[in-house]
Parts: structure tokens; C-alpha cells; sequence
């Protein structure tokens, strides 16, 4: 069976848009951006885009790679102590010349809808989007994960780390592994759930799980021209239920990520 991402996230945008009408003030997303590499600029118009339909003001405060951390950080406070802000993310990665950390620190943890704080082992009120969208896909499936052994490929700051330790204790038998791994199969094939969050396309062959594993790939990277996943799409045909990519996991993600700030939004009252 296959994950119908699309699907699921016009579901949960229906229900935040009910949610958001119910609220006496609009919230606003507050989204820092430094530079104008490509890719950003497209989640971004991707994020407003989904925000504007369910009636959520997005502001883009756009800096140029020039700009010191202390500028970003002044504009940071400045946000957590302004009542029309619901919530604030900083879009990654930033320029090197940056310490990403030293700003997800100053982030009010209240405030923090992209979960940036709990990618970052601090204290925070959400989770991460992604990590939302994953476990979505997993209650889509059906199945409980508490039995099975679940094997997450990828330990990255954004995905695979954070997953890792919303999974600890909740599943019986969690390996970890990643992409320079030897002999990954071994972590693999006899996993019951495979998450892959490497960003390599097709990390993951047919050969390397079982008949009847749950796949689920949060892993997108660009090849010849396209959009690739971790899994390699001949390896669906072994899987009782898997998430593709395009369209899996991506569509759910930043519905996530609304639905944290619809969240946020509830609690100011």
C-alpha cells in the first residue's frame, strides 16, 4: 500500500483551517531567511503559500549572507517579545560564517513551531515537522511500533537525530545507522520499519529489506533532474506499505509545521 501524502495533508490543512477561524487573532509565522540559495527561496514560497490558504500571515524577514549574527539576534528578541508573532523558524542551512545554534538558543521555546530547539537537545514545546510527518505515515500504516524492531538510517541534525530520540523507548528494538555504515543490509533486512533520512538517492536497495517491511523515506536529493528518495522504487514491490517520494512524507511536513503554529496560536488564547 502506498502512502498517500497529498492526501493526508489536505485532511490535516482542512481541519487547521477550521481551527484557525475559531481564533479571535490571526497567528504569524515569522521566517528568517539569509542568503538567496534556490532552494530555500522554493520551501519558503511553499510554506506562505500553504500559510496564506489557511488564513496565517507569513512574514519573510530576508537578510543578505553579509549580515552579522548579532543583527539576527536583536531581530530574534525582538520577535519573541512581540504578541502578533505566533511563531518563528529560521530556514537552514544558514552561511557557515553563522553559529545556527547560538540563534535556535534564543528562540522562545513557545515560539519555536519548527522544533529547531528539540533538533538542537534543548527544551521545547513541539516537535519537529518532519519527525510529525514520519510518525503520521507510520500511524497511516496501521501498525503498532512498539513490537518491531525499527531501523532510521541518517543521524542528521534536522531528521534523523531528533526521530531517534522521539522513538527511544517507545519502540522494543531501535537501530541506528548511517550512510557510511558497513554493511548496512545488516541493520536492515530483517527490520520491520525502515526510515531512511540520508539524502542519497537510492541508499536503500530492494536486497536490503524483507518482504512485507514498512519503508518510509524522509530523504530527498536532486537527480538527473528529479526528485529522488533514499528507497529505491524497486524495493516498494517487497513493502506491504511505503511512502514515495515525491509526495510522501514532503506534502505532510509543512503541514506539520502549521499545525504546531495553529498550536502555538490556541495556547496564547
Amino acid at each position: 500500500m502506498q502512502f498517500d501524502g497529498k492526501k493526508i495533508r489536505d485532511q490535516i490543512l482542512g481541519d487547521l483551517k477550521n481551527r484557525v477561524e475559531k481564533l479571535k487573532v490571526k497567528p504569524m509565522l515569522s521566517a528568517i531567511w539569509v542568503g538567496d540559495d534556490f532552494a530555500t527561496a522554493r520551501y519558503i514560497e511553499a510554506k506562505k503559500q500553504v500559510a496564506e490558504k489557511l488564513g496565517i500571515c507569513f512574514e519573510v524577514i530576508k537578510y543578505p549572507e553579509s549580515v552579522t549574527i548579532d543583527k539576527i539576534l536583536e531581530k530574534i528578541i525582538n520577535l519573541n517579545n512581540d504578541r502578533s508573532v505566533t511563531g518563528i523558524m529560521i530556514q537552514l542551512p544558514l552561511p557557515k560564517s553563522i553559529d545556527e545554534i547560538k540563534l535556535i538558543e534564543a528562540i522562545d521555546q513557545e515560539k519555536d513551531v519548527d522544533a529547531l530547539r528539540f533538533c538542537s537537545d534543548l527544551s521545547c514545546r513541539f516537535r519537529p515537522p518532519t519527525v510529525l510527518a514520519i510518525l503520521e505515515a507510520i500511524k497511516e500504516s496501521g501498525v503498532n511500533i512498539k513490537d518491531k524492531i525499527v531501523a532510521v538510517i541518517g543521524k542528521g541534525f534536522l531528521v534523523g537525530s531528533p526521530l531517534i530520540r522521539t522513538l527511544q523507548g517507545k519502540v522494543t528494538d531501535l537501530r541506528v545507522a548511517d550512510s557510511n555504515t558497513p554493511n548496512l543490509s545488516t541493520i536492515t533486512l530483517d527490520a520491520d520499519i525502515v526510515i531512511s533520512a540520508v539524502g542519497k538517492p537510492e541508499i536503500i536497495k530492494a536486497n536490503m529489506v524483507k518482504d512485507g517491511v514498512i519503508l518510509i523515506d524522509a530523504g530527498t536529493s536532486e537527480s538527473k533532474g528529479s526528485l529522488s528518495g533514499d528507497i529505491d522504487p524497486l524495493a516498494h514491490s517487497k513493502a506491504s506499505y511505503y511512502t514515495p517520494v515525491p509526495g510522501g512524507i514532503g506534502p505532510v511536513t509543512i503541514a506539520m509545521l502549521m499545525r504546531n503554529l495553529v498550536t502555538a496560536a490556541e495556547k496564547k488564547g
